[in-house]
């Protein structure tokens, strides 16, 4: 099954389309933040969250509770879709329902193997991954570029070392972070 969570108007075909809203005729009903997720256990082999994780979870609680249920439904190598506006841009900033940032370092957190690298190397990282129970491991991130700076770098006018160095410096250079996580369930 592929999963459309927190779809609003995005109804995609041939998906799962749920939102807490029924405004868009979406498949389920169901608020993210409400546990357990109107799915069977690991049921989904795609999911996807486009501008929805940011908004989830205020309380850490209830974020680690997301996590969770995100796990329980995933089947093992699952792929989750994580869409997100980057925490320095002002997509993100100037949304009061955004709860939180999110970044591909703090989905890491959710890694088991990562957890007990870092117990071993004594790195002080919240081992998430082995505090809530659930195995996730970033395969990908993607950085979408605001216009100019791609197309900038298009032309050859950035370098990738000056990129990097834009987005540790300043405001509104990344729009949005696209990170594909995988669920590990068996090994």
């Amino acid at each position: 099954m592929r999963v459309n969570l927190g779809c609003g108007n995005k109804i995609l075909p041939g998906w799962v389309n749920l939102d807490k809203h029924d405004t868009y005729s979406v498949d389920v009903v169901h608020d993210l933040e409400s546990f357990p997720y109107p799915f069977a256990d690991d049921s989904c082999h795609e999911i996807l969250m486009n501008h929805v994780l940011e908004h989830l979870g205020s309380d850490v609680s209830v974020f680690n509770g997301v996590i969770q249920e995100l796990y329980r439904i995933s089947a093992h190598n699952a792929r989750l879709y994580i869409n997100v506006p980057h925490p320095r841009h002002d997509n993100f900033l100037s949304d009061p329902t955004h709860v939180r940032p999110i970044t591909a370092d703090v989905l890491r957190l959710y890694d088991q193997s990562l957890n007990k690298e870092w117990e071993k190397s004594n790195i002080a990282n919240t081992p998430l991954g082995l505090i809530c129970g659930v195995d996730f491991s970033v395969e990908n991130t993607h950085f979408v570029l605001e216009a100019e700076y791609q197309q900038k770098v298009a032309e050859g006018l950035l370098s990738d070392d000056e990129i990097w160095s834009l987005i540790r410096e300043r405001n509104n250079i990344v729009r949005e972070i696209q990170i594909t996580w995988r669920a590990i369930k068996c090994q």
